[in-house]
């Protein structure tokens, strides 16, 4: 038995490495942009600088937040009324928030989106979910039970199957009205991070993670969906939510195993969003958190790599940076440091925006970086339709999404089912 899974795992990674990367070249990039991220660069560059010239102080301070949407899993007035006075770049919802039906849900989503086209510069945010499968699955019982990473990365199923399987998830979030997913684990599974990543990572080997995890995000990008890759640099020796892990990460080092999938899928052009997560890198000489490190995320990520996608925090308030940080300050250091959107999940937020905004009138956070991060938030939104761009291009309308989704969803199920076989 055993042998006959390492026969099927060798022949998927086979036939994936002549899929992806025959020829020299990469199938995924010669398919082109999806029509969610078609925008031509310089239309986007231009029109995203029409729109940041157009917001103020504080609107610029709101969009590089990424919020929580709140306690309950309907639309309410309420939270209309709090995104009027702060209109965040994302709002991410927790299992909680899932109403019990799909049309429920879309009815959810579809009065998030309004709420953004109605406030401040009429900017829609990006609606977030964690969607790895298995054991983070916050769509269960709505979607296709979409399996863990683990699970994916040691069965036998074909590069085709796989990519199938991947393909419906993502229309399944579209249709259900979210634009960003925070998935998937790309770093490849180590003993450090074993207690903490499990399930979620594809596999011990770098190129299979890659080869995986550029799948799942080439077709999240084709649905119109953001995915974001994560941990960046590493997760480490321990679960951040608890106390601040210590990766052997080394990311300056071109040949680091550990960070290989982050960089094979930006030299690909599939990385078009990542999550930097609380960890030490004492490899590159520093014992700050990589969160608010600028030797990671600026002099690293952006200048040694020429990284121009979006580096999203993971949650400000997760015990291992908050029991040393004072949030409030660590929200203008992650910006200082190169991030270009901070997750704060905590009901707080109002306080954070006003503590950011005194940051930029103070001089402590200068306004070109703020330009910097909000204008890459901008362009993301433009490029997946979130912003229409000068065509008038944007997400389909999903009021009558409902039968649409059930069709795509029965067709999931009977793709893991053939999967499962």
């Amino acid at each position: 038995m055993r042998r006959t899974i390492l026969l099927g795992l060798g022949c998927m990674l086979l036939f994936s490495t002549s899929l992806i990367y025959g020829n020299g070249k990469s199938e995924i990039a010669l398919k082109g942009p999806s029509n969610a991220v078609s925008g031509r660069k310089g239309t986007v560059a231009s029109q995203s600088a029409r729109l940041l010239s157009s917001l103020s102080l504080e609107e610029k301070c709101a969009s590089v937040l990424m919020i929580p949407y709140g306690g309950a899993n309907r639309f309410t007035e309420e939270f209309r009324e709090r995104y009027q006075r702060i209109p965040a770049g994302a709002v991410l919802l927790f299992g909680y928030n899932v109403p019990p039906t799909a049309r429920e849900f879309i009815d959810l989503t579809r009065g998030i989106r309004e709420a953004g086209a109605t406030a401040g510069k009429g900017i829609p945010p990006f609606i977030a979910i964690d969607h790895e499968g298995g054991t983070v699955l916050r769509l269960k019982g709505i979607t296709t039970n979409l399996p863990d990473a683990r699970v994916l990365g040691r069965s036998s199923a074909s590069a085709e199957q796989i990519r199938r399987l991947y393909g419906n998830t993502a229309q399944q979030l579209f249709l259900l009205g979210i634009t960003m997913n925070l998935a998937p684990v790309v770093e490849p599974l180590s003993e450090e991070t074993l207690s903490f990543l499990s399930r979620r990572a594809y596999s011990e080997d770098p190129q299979k993670a890659t080869l995986m995890g550029g799948t799942f995000l080439q077709e999240m990008r084709t649905a119109g969906v953001l995915g974001v890759a994560k941990h960046f640099p590493g997760s480490g020796d321990a679960d951040p939510h608890e106390r601040l892990p210590k990766s052997s990460a080394h990311p300056s080092d071109p040949e680091d195993p550990l960070t290989l999938p982050f960089r094979s899928l930006h030299k690909r052009g599939l990385l078009d969003a990542l999550m930097v997560g609380h960890v030490r890198v004492p490899s590159e000489g520093i014992e700050e958190p990589a969160t608010l490190s600028p030797r990671i995320l600026t002099e690293i990520l952006r200048k040694q790599w020429r990284y121009e996608g979006l580096v999203v925090t993971d949650d400000i308030r997760m015990k291992g940076l908050s029991r040393t940080e004072d949030p409030s300050d660590a929200v203008v250091r992650a910006l200082n440091a190169g991030a270009d959107m901070v997750m704060y999940l905590g009901g707080d937020y109002p306080t954070i925006h006003k503590n950011l905004v005194k940051a930029v009138e103070e001089g402590r956070l200068s306004l070109h970086r703020l330009d910097e991060a909000a204008g890459r938030i901008l362009q993301a939104k433009i490029r997946y339709g979130i912003i229409p761009d000068t065509s008038g291009a944007s997400h389909p309308d999903r009021l009558d999404r409902v039968p649409e989704f059930q069709r795509i969803k029965a067709e999931g199920d009977r793709l893991l089912s053939d999967l499962s076989r």
